[in-house]
């Protein structure tokens, strides 16, 4: 029964396909952290040949994008926008944002198709 109730509230377990294995909740807080985020200025830089390699391995940051395009340091989090060879519908967004913690943990996750406006343009 409170498997059936979970399935209805929180919908099918996370396909690790698609997703990392976020629940709904962290999506929701993943949103609401990139609204934040793509309102602050930030300084992006063109990632070096060793952040390339590390991202690139991540077992998480690696299936998300095919190019890093951009890292920037915000918080003590670094941030990391990726880019999509292919993008548009009916294939995601252009642009994958993720904010990593100094753990290594994932504090924002978020697809998008425009840069926003109040981050200098790359």
């Amino acid at each position: 029964m409170l498997g059936f109730l979970r399935y209805v509230a929180l919908g099918p377990a996370p396909d690790p396909h698609v997703d990392f294995g976020q629940s709904m909740g962290e999506d929701i807080r993943f949103m609401w952290r990139f609204r934040r985020c793509r309102r602050l200025s930030v300084e992006w830089r063109t990632p070096t040949q060793e952040e390339v390699s590390q991202i690139a391995a991540d077992a998480i940051l690696a299936r998300f994008g095919d190019v890093t395009i951009a890292v920037g340091e915000v918080d003590g989090r670094r941030w990391i926008v990726r880019e999509r060879d292919w993008h548009g519908w009916p294939d995601p967004p252009r642009y994958v944002f993720f904010a990593v913690d100094q753990s290594g943990a994932v504090w924002a996750a978020r697809d998008f198709d425009w840069w926003p406006r109040g981050w200098p343009a790359m």
